[in-house]
């Protein structure tokens, strides 16, 4: 269920992007920005880190790459290596939003603990030992966001994004700011 209210947002806001068309402002083929992004992980309850970039491929097309890290929770964390495309339309000279789609490589990586019995050896009580594992998962992204330039060269925004992998166990949802430096 959650997947399809997902879907059903992302799809009205590309509808959306449709409307507003007509307030594109030009000259945005070639600009480029580098962001800093925090957020919170929604699914693993964690705080986000990450570092994007983005490439207006022209006016209404942007491609976006990031990396993104939810820090440790409960012995959980996880990266992320994400390559969106972006629908921008603009509402504002200085506002615009977007529906992301794109796919994006996820690296998990917990703690397991493993409790030995020491009574066959003489030993009294157990001792535990701490196993590393890792599972890497391919997915899907698909979100929307927005952003306003708060100055010439500097962009603040906001972000919805769901990765959306074959196991549901590793599917995340993000809500993230963004603000970066505009060239």
């Amino acid at each position: 269920m959650k997947k399809i209210v997902i879907l059903t947002v992302c799809l009205a806001a590309f509808v959306a992007n449709s409307f507003g068309q007509n307030v594109i402002k030009k000259g945005e083929q070639g600009v480029s920005s580098v962001g800093v992004i925090l957020g919170h992980a929604i699914t693993s309850k964690a705080f986000t880190i990450g570092a994007d970039y983005r490439y207006n491929i022209d006016d209404r097309i942007r491609f976006a790459p990031s990396a993104l890290y939810t820090l440790k929770n409960d012995g959980i964390s996880s990266m992320y290596l994400n390559a969106d495309a972006h629908y921008l339309a603009r509402i504002t000279d200085k506002a615009t939003i977007y529906p992301i789609g794109g796919v994006g490589l996820s690296h998990w990586r917990w703690d397991s603990f493993i409790i030995d019995d020491l009574e066959p050896l003489g030993g009294h009580g157990y001792s535990r030992t701490i196993v590393k594992e890792t599972k890497i998962r391919i997915g899907v992204n698909l979100g929307f966001g927005g952003e306003m330039r708060i100055t010439d060269d500097i962009i603040a925004g906001a972000e919805f994004r769901y990765n959306l992998t074959s196991e549901r166990f590793y599917d995340q949802a993000m809500l993230l700011a963004r603000v970066a430096y505009y060239f």
